[in-house]
């Protein structure tokens, strides 16, 4: 027995060692102080397997494209005041000369298990141009889940700004981050967990919107947050059947006395989409000071399922299939290493 017990200790630590090891770690510096000067050729450089990379991207105003297709990459930036993703694009122009959406935001994601941490992502057409039509800062395709985003600004001077659209299986958490946009600007497809994030929206129309019309547990979920935006803008509206959660938010005065809405089309309701679980709409305040309309009076006891706004966590939402707060605390570790 004496003879196993450093072998044990000997294991632990290979154990240890290894899995540090499996770590990817890569940086970007514009000023040539870092192996990369670009995000994108530090992405293009990782070998093709699902060893965990993190690419720490040192301060800097980066104006290219990013293109994600290989799992478990963590983009890393020196905080969202100091290092910023920027490009100008048109989706509509984008798709003038390109088949699809590939391409049309500025940070494209076509993998799972995606990070982008401590980082700004900007699409600035709308700023430059007054165009305030759709334009993507990120954008998730069929096959991106288990998306997070903390510690970011992410910023579109358009409609869709942070776009993740995996309807199928999405799954995206996103923690003390800055949103801004125009109409439907934070717009997810299946499971999404907002928390301690602020939402800016410069249009009098929808801030959020939702689609989980193919699982009847999709939902999205925001609490302890933040809305805000242009005198008359809109809380949230749905095209298909939905899941909304507000919990302990704070919403400003410049908030429109106009509840969650189903859109729909009296002149053509073959557009119409189904409606299979009707309005699903929960809320719940830590005071009632943020009951400014009548439809925003906490009714979560009423849930099926007679919830407390505690239970309302990331694993709930995520059915414990994900735990995304632990994954951010480990990356953020390993970013310190």
């Amino acid at each position: 027995m004496q003879k196993a017990f450093p072998f044990c200790i000997l294991l632990l630590l290979f154990i240890s060692t290894t899995s540090f090891a499996d770590i990817i770690r890569l940086q970007v510096a514009q000023s040539g102080d870092a192996p990369f000067r670009s995000i994108q050729q530090a992405i293009n450089s990782l070998p093709d397997n699902d060893t965990q990379a993190i690419i720490q991207i040192s301060p800097g105003v980066y104006t290219e494209k990013i293109y994600l297709t290989r799992n478990k990459v963590a983009l890393i930036g020196a905080g969202a005041d100091k290092t910023e993703i920027r490009v100008a694009e048109l989706r509509t122009n984008w798709l003038k000369q390109h088949p699809s959406d590939w391409g049309a935001a500025v940070v494209n994601i076509r993998a799972s298990d995606i990070a982008l941490l401590n980082i700004s992502i900007v699409n600035s057409y709308g700023e430059l141009t007054g165009d305030n039509e759709h334009q993507f800062a990120v954008r998730g395709f069929e096959q991106a889940t288990r998306i997070i985003t903390a510690n970011c600004r992410i910023i579109a001077g358009g409609a869709d700004t942070l776009s993740l659209w995996n309807k199928t299986d999405g799954m995206y958490y996103h923690d003390n981050c800055y949103f801004e946009g125009h109409t439907d600007m934070v717009c997810p497809r299946g499971w999404a967990f907002f928390s301690n994030s602020t939402f800016i929206n410069k249009k009098a129309y929808a801030t959020l919107w939702h689609d989980g019309e193919l699982n009847e547990q999709q939902k999205m979920v925001v609490r302890d947050s933040h809305f805000d935006g242009v005198p008359g803008f809109m809380l949230g509206r749905r095209h298909y059947d939905a899941q909304f959660y507000l919990i302990n938010n704070q919403y400003s005065p410049n908030m429109a006395d106009k509840p969650i809405f189903r859109h729909t089309y009296p002149t053509e309701p073959e557009h119409d989409r189904a409606n299979l679980w009707g309005d699903r709409y929960y809320f719940s305040h830590s005071d009632n000071k943020q009951v400014v309309y009548h439809w925003l009076k906490a009714n979560l006891a009423e849930h099926p399922s007679q919830l407390s706004p505690e239970q309302i966590t990331a694993k709930w939402t995520f059915a414990g299939r994900w735990d995304p707060e632990q994954q951010v605390k480990m990356l953020l570790q390993l970013n310190k290493e």
